[in-house]
Order: structure tokens, then sequence, then C-alpha cells
């Protein structure tokens, strides 16, 4: 019974881990979209998750120190269709 639960929990983080963020896509801008930042969030997982740099992401939002980000704002990150 233990064991079962043990497989479950590791099941269940491996889900969490696997979750990338998703974005909305801007219409009129194609390839790009809007991403919410949630508290917790760093530039660098961001960028990751969306297949670029945490540079290219400041530069794209006018963020001045890619080390200090606010939460729960909106961003502009690469978005695929």
């Amino acid at each position: 019974m233990r064991s079962t639960s043990v497989l479950v929990a590791l099941a269940a983080l491996t889900g969490m881990a696997a979750a990338k963020r998703d974005c909305r896509r801007d219409r009129a801008n194609p390839g790009k979209g809007w991403y919410w930042i949630v508290q917790g969030d760093t530039l660098n997982s961001i960028a990751t998750d969306f297949g670029t740099t945490a540079d290219e992401i400041a530069k794209l939002n006018g963020i001045p120190n890619p080390d200090s980000i606010p939460s729960w704002v909106t961003i502009v990150v690469p978005c695929k269709p």
C-alpha cells in the first residue's frame, strides 16, 4: 500500500514538472503572445518554456533587470501557432 502511494505521488510530481506554460496568442502580432507572470516565475524559466532567452523576453518587454520581474502582470512572449 505504501509503495503504491509513493508511486502515485511520484507520478503527480512528474506531471507537474513536465507541465509547460501556455500563452495567449496575439492576433495582431503573429508569432507573439501574452503570458501572465505568477509568483515564483523567473524570466529564465519562462524563456525555457517558450524556447527563447531571458534577455530576449526582457528586450521584448522593456524589462531593465531580467533578475527582477513583477508578479501578476502580462508580458509578450514568443507564441507558436
